[in-house]
């Protein structure tokens, strides 16, 4: 018995060093997406757009990646 509870103790811990990857999905990431530029957009408003496109691929593709 006791030989039995020593090697299910073991066991146990040894799994417990298991290195299981934890997976998280972003739900905000449907909600957006890339913006594509317009002729008429003006400097200010395609900074805007590269700090947004920047924001979600930095986010959101790492995110979708990881599955």
């Amino acid at each position: 018995m006791k030989k039995t509870t020593a090697l299910l103790i073991a066991m146990g811990l040894l799994t417990a060093c298991n290195n299981k990857a934890i997976s998280v999905i972003n739900p905000s990431c449907s909600g957006f997406g890339v913006i594509k530029a317009s002729r008429q957009d003006t400097t200010e408003t395609l900074r805007q757009i590269a700090v947004h496109n920047a924001t979600y691929r930095e986010i959101c593709e790492e995110t979708n990646n990881d599955h």
